[in-house]
């Protein structure tokens, strides 16, 4: 990270300790860590705690075995290093001067010891309502990578689709979209292949099922560019789907258009989900739209903002999420289809442009469009 961008990240972060009436703001190895820092930290069973001051400038009580690392990444950050033969939160606990039981905003992430101990030892609340705001409004630089991520998603969902024919396993499905973003140079890669009945399972988990001719198969994949992620969703027909499969993937392009005309700066978040869910509910499938319309995308795949029924917080210019409406039809196939989106002033702008083809190439005849 710049130096710009970590010292306007900590000046926020003071204004945010400022308002919120607290004294620290300790983060562990965790997404917020390196939002704040640029730097990676590894969670382990070694305590290792990043502390912003409201005044003064932070630290990072570091065990002695991530210190060079970390001072590489971030040569600004003082370092409170310590050994294993030593008691970490000893050596935190006087740097914080927990005898005066300060007020301290917690990060997400804290293992159950010390965030046991420091909540007997002092003020503390959760630090996710006065960071979450400034993590989801994304910068030029955060928009680039999720542009980069969203291109690089774009190209493997359709070279996964042409590994769909029968005989051909979910998992080995999977492993070539690992394979493929792996060789772009991304990180993390993931991918959930699910076929025939399996893909009325919303979170089913690649299995070693065979793909069958009159499967429908959800190919749900992402991974980590630059440290920000994508996530895409496209549906696929092996051969000739199941009569009502069509009806069903034309319902859920039409609340996934929904979704993503009703986004825009301001709007909130339950609105979008109503958008979309509304088209299911008309066509007769709402009990089987069976999870939120979307959620945040950045340095994790799911953050905030929740795209999720009820929900009256507002969208902000910046935030980018995804619209990912489902049916699933239990013991039969389900239909998902999802792009990343970037909430902007009037509108929303989509990250993905993989096209939808939901018939195989080869296998039942032409693509849709």
């Amino acid at each position: 990270m710049d130096t710009t961008r970590h010292v306007e990240r900590l000046e926020r972060v003071r204004a945010v300790l400022a308002t919120s009436d607290a004294e620290w703001l300790l983060l562990p190895a965790s997404a917020d860590f390196r939002w704040l820092s640029g730097a990676h930290a590894r969670s382990s069973e070694r305590l290792l705690v990043l502390a912003v001051p409201r005044l003064g400038d932070p630290f990072c009580l570091v065990p002695k075995l991530e210190a060079d690392a970390l001072a590489i990444e971030c040569p600004w950050l003082e370092q409170e290093v310590w050994e294993d033969h030593e008691p970490a939160y000893d050596r935190l606990a006087r740097r914080l001067d927990l005898a005066r039981r300060p007020s301290l905003l917690l990060g997400e992430g804290f293992r159950t010891t010390p965030l046991l101990m420091l909540s007997a030892a002092a003020a503390c609340r959760p630090a996710a309502p006065a960071l979450e705001p400034l993590r989801a409004s994304k910068d030029a630089g955060e928009l680039r990578a999720l542009e980069e991520a969203g291109r690089h998603a774009d190209r493997i969902v359709q070279e996964a689709a042409e590994r769909l024919r029968p005989g051909v396993t979910e998992r080995e499905v999977g492993r070539f979209v690992l394979e493929r973003f792996e060789a772009l140079g991304d990180t993390d890669p993931w991918a959930l292949i699910a076929s025939g009945p399996n893909s009325a399972l919303p979170h089913h988990s690649s299995s070693s099922r065979r793909i069958e001719d009159g499967d429908v198969v959800i190919v749900d994949v992402g991974a980590y560019t630059d440290g920000y992620g994508s996530d895409i969703t496209r549906t696929f027909y092996v051969g000739t789907p199941p009569a009502e499969a069509e009806r069903v993937y034309d319902a859920v392009d039409r609340a996934r258009r929904a979704g993503i005309a009703a986004v825009r700066a301001g709007v909130a978040a339950g609105d979008v989900d109503r958008a979309a869910r509304a088209v299911i509910e008309e066509a007769g499938y709402g009990p089987a739209f069976k999870h939120r319309t979307g959620h945040g995308v950045g340095l994790e795949v799911h953050e905030p903002p929740y795209i999720v029924a009820g929900s009256r917080i507002p969208l902000a210019a910046g935030n980018v999420h995804s619209v990912e409406p489902g049916i699933y039809l239990d013991g039969r196939f389900g239909v998902r289809l999802e792009d990343l989106v970037v909430v902007e002033p009037g509108a929303a702008r989509r990250l993905n442009d993989a096209p939808f083809a939901p018939r195989t190439e080869g296998v039942g005849g032409g693509a849709r469009r």
